[in-house]
């Protein structure tokens, strides 16, 4: 089993599945780095600890003091969940940040780094066509955080949610986010 991290709003009345529960996947828009084309499956991104999916969720704001309001979207608190892969589907990850996996499959590191989606989207198609689950690659705040796609088409049924923890002024992954974001607390 792989354990993943995920920021999303949370609606404590809301069952699984739906908007603002632990295990909705949104549908695809196309305009994540990693999204696939809309026919062919959602894509769920997921960072390796706690402190990266927060600072995914507070990037938009980074050097900026982080204030309350941050700290909700579409008017609900956001919250904090554990996602956990089964091990025989964490074993289909492409992991692009080995330096063989990008040699065997001929990407050019500055194109999994790039911010243009006409770089990167093909790079998680080409992925998909090879049958695997999702891709792992480095996170553009630090290298030695890691984010994961799964391709929920594939992994969906595998895929476990646990407690939501809605993310507080104490909230431990909080403070490192904010530092990696060059956030002072003003909560």
């Amino acid at each position: 089993m792989s354990l993943y991290w995920r920021v999303f709003p949370w609606d404590r009345e809301m069952p699984d599945g739906e908007p603002f529960s632990p295990s909705y996947i949104p549908p695809t828009t196309a305009r994540g780095r990693f999204d696939l084309p809309i026919a062919c499956s959602p894509v769920l991104y997921v960072a390796e600890s706690p402190e990266h999916a927060v600072a995914e969720a507070l990037q938009p704001w980074h050097n900026r003091p982080l204030r309350t309001a941050h700290l909700r979207r579409a008017g609900r608190p956001l919250a904090l969940v554990d996602v956990q892969l089964g091990a025989r589907e964490a074993a289909e990850l492409v992991d692009l940040c080995d330096p063989a996996t990008l040699r065997h499959r001929r990407i050019a590191p500055d194109h999994i780094a790039s911010r243009r989606r006409r770089r990167t989207q093909p790079i998680a198609a080409s992925i998909w066509d090879s049958g695997h689950v999702g891709l792992r690659w480095w996170s553009s705040f630090r290298g030695d955080w890691h984010g994961v796609v799964l391709f929920t088409a594939r992994a969906g049924p595998d895929l476990h949610f646990g407690e939501p923890r809605e993310i507080v002024s104490d909230t431990p992954a909080l403070g490192e986010a904010a530092a990696a974001l060059g956030m002072p607390l003003s909560l």
